[in-house]
């Protein structure tokens, strides 16, 4: 079971930093449509919508590394450039930390908007 699982972890690395990117991606779109909300009060339900997305994403990191735990691994990315011997590890639970704790911020935005809305 334990080989099979660390096999997953292996062959998924590679799609873990599109992840990071998607996870951006929502990161900005969510504080520009919670300014936006806040703003004009236009409700905010695509800040809403784009923190629901990371949140998720923040808790399948917390949950890639507490499965990379339990497999005695140490699960991380690296943004640097390996051909060049950079290596810019993060581990996972920072990332998650960060998607989740910037998920939550952006839903109270996207509520306070739908409230000033109504």
């Amino acid at each position: 079971m334990k080989q099979m699982m660390t096999d997953m972890m292996i062959l998924a690395m590679p799609a873990m930093v599109p992840l990071v990117y998607i996870g951006a991606g929502l990161i900005a779109l969510g504080i520009l449509t919670g300014i936006i909300a806040l703003v004009s009060g236009s409700g905010g339900g695509l800040a809403r919508l784009s923190s629901i997305g990371l949140i998720a994403l923040g808790v399948f990191f917390l949950g890639c590394q507490a499965a990379g735990m339990w497999l005695e691994m140490a699960p991380s990315i690296n943004f640097g450039d390996p051909t060049k011997f950079e290596f810019f590890l993060y581990p996972f639970w920072m990332i998650g930390g960060a998607m989740l704790l910037a998920g939550i911020v952006i839903k109270i935005l996207g509520s306070i908007g739908a409230k000033r809305a109504t």
